[in-house]
């Protein structure tokens, strides 16, 4: 394939990336310190399978440990088990982050699906 266009000057996406990361700052300062390691891991020995797959007839094992409501959003959540939910990769990554996209209404329907406290 030829080379994408791209203006002069422009950064690239690797560019855009980092400095996105940067802005958001490291897992510890977002709160993921060792206490959370322990929790996590806790948390997904008592809940091997994915919950988003559960919810759709799906057995996949969890990777990860995912916060229903965004703890950047909603930092009071980051503690409350009730608003983990195990999960895989690809379900973080996909209906998850639309739902958070998409808004509160969205994540509350998500919870109500699950079986989880709507905020």
């Amino acid at each position: 394939m030829p080379p994408l266009f791209r203006p002069s000057g422009s950064r690239t996406k690797a560019e855009r990336d980092r400095e996105a990361d940067q802005r958001r700052g490291s897992a510890r300062e977002r709160g993921y310190t060792t206490r959370w390691d322990k929790a996590r891991k806790g948390y997904l020995l008592a809940h091997p399978l994915c919950g988003y797959c559960e919810a759709e007839g799906r057995v996949t094992p969890a990777t990860l440990v995912d916060h229903l409501y965004p703890q950047q959003t909603y930092p009071a959540t980051f503690w409350e088990t009730d608003w983990w939910v195990p999960c895989c990769k690809p379900c973080h990554d996909g209906p998850k982050q639309r739902a958070e996209h998409e808004g509160k209404p969205a994540l509350d329907a998500l919870a109500k699906r699950l079986g989880r406290p709507v905020m």
